[in-house]
């Protein structure tokens, strides 16, 4: 019973990026077809990530941040998307690939956010691991709320956002993502 105790905490642990060792995967990439450049993260962002992510960024005059992964720590992804933004570079979900939590808060901050064929984007309230179990941290959601307004979000789309409790997550492909006010592009 301890055993499994102990993988259970380290699963929620890894899952929320809390610092436990783990981070995102940065790689920079070609894009198809003469596209330009691109900068793929990958996996659980985590604390020293948005770090990587402007040594790489700073090599690019213009690049698609490519966007798949479970989440992971806010902090780290909202200032990628900070970053993101301010180079006035797009954010894409490969085909058929997923980018939740965290990692749809980089999605968001694109000047132009793209989903391929059959991608989708996974949004809920923030939440914190406080003696092992997930509570939401409304405090969280408020600054998330500000951030999304700064890059342009109106009010009643940073509320749908939050609006789904943290311990789910709420599924969005580009039509819907597009009926709830948040515009979405196809990717090429």
């Amino acid at each position: 019973m301890r055993v499994w105790r102990a993988v259970l905490v380290a699963s929620i642990m890894w899952v929320a990026g809390s610092g436990t060792g783990f981070s995102a995967e940065f790689r920079q990439v070609d894009l198809p077809h003469g596209g330009g450049h691109g900068i793929l993260l990958s996996g659980v962002i985590a604390a020293g990530d948005e770090a990587t992510f402007h040594a790489m960024a700073t090599t690019l005059r213009q690049a698609v941040v490519i966007t798949t992964g479970p989440g992971g720590s806010v902090g780290p992804a909202l200032a990628i998307g900070t970053e993101t933004r301010a180079r006035g570079w797009s954010t894409l979900v490969p085909e058929g690939a997923s980018c939740a939590s965290a990692c749809a808060m980089v999605w968001l901050a694109g000047e132009t956010r793209m989903l391929a064929t059959g991608a989708r984007i996974g949004l809920h309230a923030l939440s914190m691991i406080r003696d092992g179990r997930r509570t939401e941290t409304h405090d969280g959601d408020a600054h998330l709320r500000r951030w999304l307004t700064g890059l342009g979000y109106p009010l009643d789309v940073t509320a749908t956002i939050v609006n789904t409790q943290a311990a789910f997550i709420r599924w969005y492909d580009a039509v819907e993502l597009r009926a709830n006010g948040i515009p979405t592009g196809p990717y090429p």
